[in-house]
């Protein structure tokens, strides 16, 4: 037996004359810890594995899911069973982490259980949405030419969000720098000049003006200031987990400059390359809407699909359940009119997933393109103030005196 699947169990038991036992023991299953129990004698009261739930969800892997789904695929489309796959997976996955799923997986799946149920009970590994597409695979008999399409979408899913966070990044470690280096001269090389400034008898330029009342502001109040933020970020994060504070901040992200659009690209692209996966694995529009709001990252976007998943129940068409929403632009929903129209809602959905990517790439490169001169703009525009406007006064005074 393959060391890497087994798990340690703990239980008690009563034995035959009624005493309570309590024991540990390592078995392959959670049915093959109870058959080594009642062989010896004992009756089981209860079994549960020592490894806790949310060790699972420690160092997971965002990528875990492309891969999981990309090696399994390729497994089942060279004859190989889903049980059997697991167990190969799980003896090369190291321990702990990713492992440890798909031991999980191969247990319950050599214990009967379908893959997809499985998958359904750790979302916090696989979103609802997979679990469905591994459902409708299981069901239709292609599950490995489906785990393959799920791949790509996860695939370009990941891609997406990580160029939006490496996007993203870029403007944060460029505000800290600024920050950093203004406050270098500030708190040392600036405080020289101001005694400077105070044996002069001329009227300071305006530019040193504002820079001294700067200095002042935050030496008086930069550690309270310091002090209130530290409660205030707590309390936006709380507030933050509120679900009417949250749809509102998200949605003014989406309008926020450049980035919001960046964001709202993504976000298309990833409720439309879902969706369309979803309606190609057979399962019903309504059914998908559901699914696909669990993959929605934005809180906006949730509510928005809630929304017209309530509609398209009620009979009204996908394409009238998202216009005026913000969801998406009036061209993509005129592509998505078109689908519906002629029976082709999910080659449109692809087309419209396509567009969004596309779109995403194009502002991602033009904005990748344009951060560097604007980075040295900013830094050295504060630079380059602070040093003027410490500097001025000096050759003002010079000036005056020649």
């Amino acid at each position: 037996m393959n060391p890497g699947v087994m798990t340690e169990y703990d239980y008690k038991a009563r034995d035959a004359a009624g005493r309570a036992v309590r024991g540990r023991l390592r078995a392959a299953s959670e049915r093959d810890a109870a058959k080594r129990i009642a062989k010896g004698g004992l009756f089981v009261l209860r079994l549960r594995p020592v490894r806790k739930r949310w060790n699972l969800r420690r160092r997971m892997d965002r990528r875990f899911p492309v891969f999981f789904c990309r090696r399994l695929a390729v497994m089942l489309a060279a004859g190989v069973t889903v049980g059997e796959s697991l167990r190969v997976l799980s003896g090369q996955a190291r321990r702990g982490g990713d492992g440890d799923v798909i031991a999980t997986l191969y247990r319950a799946v050599a214990d009967g259980e379908r893959l997809s149920d499985v998958m359904a009970r750790l979302p916090w590994v696989f979103t609802p949405g997979i679990a469905a597409m591994v459902d409708a695979g299981e069901k239709s008999g292609s599950l490995d030419v489906l785990l393959s399409r799920l791949a790509d979408s996860l695939e370009e899913d990941y891609a997406a969000r990580e160029k939006l966070l490496t996007l993203m990044l870029y403007p944060c470690i460029l505000a800290l720098a600024v920050a950093v280096a203004a406050g270098f001269l500030l708190a040392f090389v600036f405080p020289v000049f101001v005694s400077m400034f105070q044996s002069l008898s001329i009227e300071l330029p305006l530019p040193t003006r504002i820079l001294l009342w700067i200095y002042d502001f935050i030496g008086d109040y930069g550690l309270w200031i310091a002090a209130a933020a530290i409660p205030a970020a707590f309390g936006l994060a709380a507030m933050y987990r509120r679900e009417s504070f949250r749809v509102r901040a998200d949605r003014l992200l989406l309008r926020f400059p450049v980035f919001g659009a960046l964001a709202a690209a993504a976000e298309r692209r990833r409720v439309s390359g879902t969706l369309a996966v979803l309606l190609g694995s057979g399962v019903v529009i309504d059914q998908a809407l559901l699914l696909v709001e669990g993959v929605a990252e934005n809180a906006f976007f949730r509510r928005e699909i809630r929304r017209a998943h309530a509609a398209v129940q009620k009979g009204c068409l996908l394409s009238d359940a998202f216009r005026g929403k913000g969801l998406l632009p009036p061209m993509l929903l005129e592509l998505l009119e078109t689908g519906e129209a002629t029976g082709e809602m999910e080659q449109m959905l692809e087309k419209i997933s396509e567009f969004c990517r596309l779109d995403l790439n194009t502002r991602a490169e033009r904005i990748r393109a344009l951060l560097p001169p604007l980075a040295l703009l900013l830094l050295g525009g504060t630079v380059g103030f602070i040093l003027f406007s410490a500097v001025l006064p000096l050759l003002d005074s010079m000036t005056a005196f020649m």
